[in-house]
């Protein structure tokens, strides 16, 4: 096997994903329909405001065609890439509209909503700090909430809640439906929590080269 050997555990699953996708090429439109490209053997999908060089032959996974990835976001791609079923469904859903999610509803309050309000999102305004440079776009309406393409069909919308002196901040976070068809039930616990990472300032690199490069 050529390439970087990565680490575990996300080696083993990460290195048979990438023998899926060398076994069934995909095809021009089907990567299209993903969001992503081709170029000899390189598989280039965009990733919030950066992209993820996928090497076939390489068998690796990089940022910018230039930083390896954290294994979590290569497995990520990865599996998005292999998604069977590329029907689309726009329809806007919370967590808990999946039903292969439910045993993971207590641990998604837990790794995601209380990390969000405990961290990024504890106020207003570092949310609006955090999240605008990384945002797709702005959510209007009650509350403040950001719209993060973290893949191009997986898009996550981020709202916080004002409290008050009896009420809690809360937040709500949104999904497409057709993420159900394009992730695994662990990934799209997965996709949030990598999106708070960004968010809290920890990089999609190994190296911490997603920073030091836009920087």
């Amino acid at each position: 096997m050529t390439g970087i050997p990565l680490q575990r555990p996300y080696d083993q699953a990460l290195q048979r994903g990438l023998d899926t996708l060398n076994e069934h090429a995909p095809s021009p439109g089907r990567l299209n329909s993903l969001g992503a490209t081709l170029t000899g053997s390189t598989i280039r999908l965009p990733a919030l405001n950066r992209h993820l060089s996928v090497d076939l032959e390489q068998r690796n996974v990089l940022v910018d065609g230039s930083f390896r990835a954290r294994p979590v976001w290569a497995v990520l791609a990865v599996h998005y890439l292999c998604a069977e079923n590329l029907d689309p469904d726009t329809r806007e859903v919370s967590f808990s509209y999946f039903e292969d999610c439910h045993s993971y509803l207590s641990v998604f309050g837990k790794r995601i909503t209380a990390r969000f309000l405990a961290t990024s999102g504890r106020t207003a305004e570092e949310f609006a700090r955090l999240g605008e440079p990384f945002a797709a776009a702005k959510v209007h309406g009650s509350g403040t909430g950001y719209r993060f393409d973290v893949l191009p069909r997986v898009p996550i919308t981020l709202i916080r809640y004002e409290g008050d002196d009896e009420v809690p901040a809360g937040a709500s976070i949104i999904y497409r439906a057709d993420a159900e068809r394009l992730l695994p039930a662990e990934d799209r616990v997965v996709a949030v929590e990598l999106l708070l990472d960004i968010l809290s300032g920890k990089p999609m690199t190994e190296s911490g080269g997603y920073y030091a490069q836009r920087n």
